[in-house]
């Protein structure tokens, strides 16, 4: 790891307070039934039984013990979870959660597609673990804009974006579309030599310009996301598909395995901001979201807790306070985040965030007072 470039992976772990962090990359948020099991197992296997879900869809193991960490590897090689040892950290990937779904337009094919090209590059395992690719399918729910390089789905083809801005070129295949965003991935890296520090294509001394200009583009206007969060419960469409939360952002192995055993045949359920899971079932709505509610999901806007995530809080060596047990036990009206320091580890982008300066104080958005948690009033 680079300074400034922590980003834990399976093989390089994060010390933390509970023991060793591992993450596991998730290409798109894309999980099948496999991928959740082998995800449950490893966790229950090696961790504390449960994972952290991250702002980028990818999957957190804790509690691991570092003599266990070769242990881990293997099995998440031989699971699939690890295809690359060499791109452990590189396969930062999101995507649009709803695409398939509900007249979206399909974005599976372009995700893997873009995974096996950066594992088929021996350089871009040189990608740091902050750096971010996303895919999107012409509805602004994959983070383009604060991604390194974005392809956004317009008519027949896709718009490239470079720093989360747009850049006036298009690519008008699948295969066009990856190959460009490679090129302009090696083309950051070959700058990136003149100033090892800088992990993200914005912090280039030009801001990304010249990455822009590989491609024949300019850095026009930041693209615009959507900014809501997904609401939870039915989504409307032909076939059945849910929207459901992990309570404050972590799950069970347990609940890894009821959405796994959930998914219709040759689906995945998508991971994405906010702590939302969006999951094409085989059953009705009706039958599957009490199921799914009985085993500690959020299914509904109407839960205290819809709209609440937190960072690991105490887990973690920096936090401050245990943000987790307040903010289970406090809540917040709308989208809330609480986090445990400064960083604000986890913020999905719609949140106010409600940042510990102490065990019992606390400042909220910008405001850089500090509050005391029984003066501290749910946000709104």
């Amino acid at each position: 790891m680079t300074a400034g470039d922590a980003c834990p992976g399976i093989l390089d772990l994060h010390e933390a307070r509970d023991g060793h962090l591992a993450r596991v990359r998730v290409p798109g948020g894309y999980a099948g039934a496999r991928r959740l099991r082998a995800v449950a197992a490893l966790a229950s296997r090696f961790g504390d039984g449960s994972v952290d879900l991250t702002a980028r869809g990818n999957v957190q193991l804790r509690g691991l013990r570092a003599g266990d960490a070769e242990a881990v590897s293997r099995r998440a090689a031989a699971t699939g979870l690890l295809p690359s040892p060499a791109h452990d950290r590189a396969r930062n990937l999101t995507a649009s959660p709803l695409a398939g779904l509900a007249g979206h337009p399909a974005l599976r094919r372009v995700v893997g597609s873009l995974d096996r090209a950066l594992l088929a590059d021996p350089g871009l395992a040189e990608l740091p673990g902050r750096f971010l690719l996303s895919v999107d399918d012409g509805a602004g729910r994959a983070g383009l804009r604060g991604c390194d390089l974005g392809l956004r789905r317009a008519g027949g083809g896709f718009e490239l974006v470079v720093a989360g801005r747009s850049t006036g070129v298009r690519a008008g295949t699948v295969s066009a579309a990856v190959a460009l965003a490679c090129a302009l991935a090696r083309e950051f890296l070959r700058q990136r030599r003149m100033h090892p520090a800088v992990n993200r294509i914005a912090d280039l001394p030009d801001g990304g310009a010249a990455v822009a200009a590989a491609a024949g583009g300019i850095l026009g206007e930041p693209v615009v996301d959507a900014g809501q969060r997904l609401p939870l419960g039915p989504l409307a469409g032909a076939a059945p598909a849910v929207v459901v939360a992990a309570p404050l952002g972590r799950l069970g192995a347990g609940q890894l395995e009821l959405i796994a055993e959930a998914l219709r045949r040759g689906e995945v359920a998508r991971l994405g901001a906010a702590a939302r899971i969006v999951l094409p079932i085989a059953e009705p709505a009706a039958t599957a979201l009490p199921r799914l509610a009985r085993a500690g999901l959020l299914v509904s806007d109407d839960h205290p807790l819809s709209g609440v995530t937190a960072c690991s809080g105490t887990g973690c060596v920096r936090s401050l306070a245990d943000v987790r047990a307040v903010a289970g036990r406090v809540g917040g009206a709308g989208a809330v985040h609480w986090a445990g320091c400064s960083r604000r580890c986890g913020l999905p982008a719609d949140a106010i965030p409600v940042v510990a300066t102490g065990a019992d104080s606390f400042t909220l958005g910008d405001d850089p007072t500090p509050l005391r948690l029984t003066a501290l009033a749910p946000p709104r």
